[in-house]
């Protein structure tokens, strides 16, 4: 697994500053909702704002974090190959949290997404 997560790390890696600039654009955009718009309309642009924020992020942790994951250690190395095996076994923990984080984002985002469509909903229309 930690394989295949250094492989699609890598083949992401072009998308990192792609990624970087979403960012930026989410945390401006969010900035300029917060102090420009009054709160309703501010929402319509803040909610969308953070989700690309999150995600973005997300992206480029994954990127910085997997891209460089050790090999497995070979037979017979002595205490390189004890410390190579502790460091993928810290990678395999940094993986699960990882996917830990990744499924609160779904959920953070759903509920974001939730409340920008409710607040896009007319006033007045019974759920």
């Amino acid at each position: 697994m930690l394989d295949l997560m250094q492989h699609i790390a890598l083949r992401c890696a072009p998308a990192r500053a792609v990624l970087m600039g979403l960012a930026l654009a989410g945390v401006l955009a969010a900035g300029i909702s917060l102090v420009a718009f009054e709160a309703a309309k501010g929402d319509l642009v803040l909610f969308p704002a953070l989700v690309v924020l999150l995600w973005s992020v997300l992206g480029v942790v994954f990127i910085d974090l997997f891209a460089r994951i050790p090999g497995a250690p070979e037979a017979g190395g002595g205490w390189r190959r004890w410390m190579r095996g502790l460091l993928r076994r810290l990678y395999w923990l940094l993986a699960m949290g990882f996917l830990i984080l990744g499924l609160i984002a779904v959920d953070v985002s759903f509920s974001i997404a939730r409340e920008w469509f409710n607040d896009r909903a007319p006033i007045g229309q019974d759920k």
